[in-house]
């Protein structure tokens, strides 16, 4: 089964591509997603090598829940996403008015030799300091925060069963 089926998330330039408002970029997406947290209290990023078509190069895209979704949506109807080319578009430039659309590509070209080369030569946990997402969905641990200027190691805290609240279903009647 598919990645994109079974996780479900809670709500440009150099080796990383970057979107700004109007920006709409053709790529292939080129790697299984993975998953990261930059600061403690963030949600997480959501992270894969992409082969940016627009630019001709390998390059580490990150986005949030509304492009993982999109990507998600797209699975059912289209395959794995590594199948087909995307273009995502982003629209707006603060927290509260950015959207991101994903829309697939109908003729896309598999990659080839060369472009396959570039992207084995990313390696996507080192980049983004994260976890694959696979490897998310089977310990259900967040890899830890890339910023850690903001939260000190020492200050991160470490919680047991015994911390987690108790609920009613703790008390059966």
């Amino acid at each position: 089964m598919s990645i994109y089926n079974t996780h479900k998330p809670s709500a440009g330039g150099g080796d990383y591509l970057k979107l700004k408002d109007g920006d709409k970029v053709k790529m292939r997406i080129a790697s299984e997603p993975a998953i990261s947290v930059y600061k403690l209290g963030d949600r997480p990023r959501y992270s894969w090598i992409v082969f940016n078509r627009d630019e001709s190069k390998a390059q580490v895209y990150s986005a949030g829940v509304q492009v993982f979704t999109g990507v998600a949506d797209l699975v059912e109807e289209w395959g794995e996403p590594t199948e087909f080319d995307i273009v995502v578009k982003r629209t707006g430039s603060g927290m509260n008015d950015t959207s991101y659309s994903v829309t697939p590509v109908k003729t896309s070209n598999d990659l080839t030799k060369d472009e396959l080369e570039q992207v084995a030569k990313v390696n996507l946990v080192e980049a983004i300091k994260g976890k694959m997402l696979a490897d998310y969905e089977k310990d259900g641990v967040l890899p830890n925060p890339v910023n850690t200027e903001t939260v000190p190691n020492e200050q991160v805290p470490e919680f047991s069963e015994a911390d987690v609240p108790l609920t009613a279903d703790d008390f059966p009647m």
